[in-house]
């Protein structure tokens, strides 16, 4: 043992000269003296070195966020805010799928299917005969009541028609003199303003408590895709386009939750 130990201390003191010589002439320009033991706290120094480096730009940077220092409350608080902005995006990106699906059954006008009208049924709404008068219709089966809603009239009129699912009528038609203005019933945002085959001039608003309110066969529509309305602002004007239409008058729709409504369940007619 005494013997390895002696030329492993041998070797620590061993002496090694690092040299640097210009390539033309050979001129010495740097000339370093190494020595095992230099070298082990060099690198130990380097180590060190870096180290410091790193964690002083992961603890005074941006870069902080991944790094367990003082600082990290500060980051938690930030993550706090980040994950309720996410929940945030999260409910507004629901409203728009929720949206875009009442939007694409409105302007296609498909069918409802008889379970979702029977829980709406259930829910919201009296379902209308064919001979059932208006005032059968306003009946109400919910706890909700009008006075709930502050909602306007969209239009004084005749009631020609109104709300059937049987019939896949999802709204009530008002009979009204041509060009006659169109109002919103509540303060919302146009989600659409423009024309389909079977509806002409269709304006759809979107409202609070997840309510769409649809308004067709309009002569002329005043707002535009969105638009910021109040309650009671001109919107259209009473007309007789598109395919299903065989007369002046506003075809109106109201929606809730993705479901279609009677409307005679929200507005005083």
């Amino acid at each position: 043992m005494g013997s390895f130990r002696r030329k492993i201390a041998n070797k620590f003191k061993n002496r090694y000269r690092l040299i640097l010589r210009r390539d033309d002439n050979l001129e010495e320009k740097v000339s370093i003296v190494l020595e095992p033991l230099n070298m082990v706290l060099m690198i130990c120094g380097g180590f060190l070195f870096v180290g410091l480096f790193v964690y002083f730009l992961l603890a005074y940077t941006p870069l902080n966020y991944f790094f367990p220092t003082k600082s990290a409350k500060y980051s938690s608080q930030e993550q706090y805010r980040m994950i309720q902005k996410i929940d945030s995006l999260e409910i507004y990106l629901e409203q728009i799928k929720l949206q875009s699906e009442v939007l694409g059954s409105v302007l296609s006008g498909d069918e409802l299917s008889m379970d979702v009208a029977s829980n709406d049924i259930k829910t919201t709404q009296v379902v209308a005969t064919e001979e059932s008068k208006p005032s059968k219709i306003g009946e109400q089966n919910s706890s909700e009541t009008k006075q709930d809603y502050s909602f306007f009239i969209p239009v004084s009129g005749v009631i020609t028609d109104s709300f059937n699912i049987q019939r896949n009528h999802l709204g009530v038609d008002i009979a009204a003199k041509s060009k006659e203005v169109i109002k919103a019933i509540q303060n919302g945002t146009v989600i659409y303003s423009g024309w389909t085959s079977k509806g002409g001039h269709t304006l759809i608003l979107q409202h609070s408590n997840n309510f769409i309110s649809v308004y067709k066969h309009n002569a002329v529509l005043l707002k535009k895709t969105g638009t910021f309305v109040s309650a009671g602002d001109a919107i259209a004007l009473v007309g007789n386009t598109g395919e299903l239409s065989s007369g002046p008058h506003l075809h109106f729709e109201l929606w809730k939750n993705g479901l279609a409504v009677n409307p005679f369940s929200y507005l005083n007619f």
